[in-house]
């Protein structure tokens, strides 16, 4: 487990990753993209930016 920072459509931010073993396909997880405020288009296959909500 590492803090890293993500970068996505010029937004960054600090995540939470888990390393897996070398050959491992990568994969965006719900708290990544809440964190760039982005979320997943499953019919253009993409990435959109959403708004946030602040509580």
């Amino acid at each position: 487990m590492a803090d890293v920072w993500a970068t996505t459509n010029g937004r960054g931010t600090t995540t939470i990753v888990l390393l897996g073993d070398e050959g491992t396909s990568p994969l965006l997880g719900a708290y990544t993209l809440e964190g760039l405020l982005s979320a997943v288009d499953p019919v253009n296959e993409r990435l959109v930016s959403t708004h946030g909500i602040l509580y």
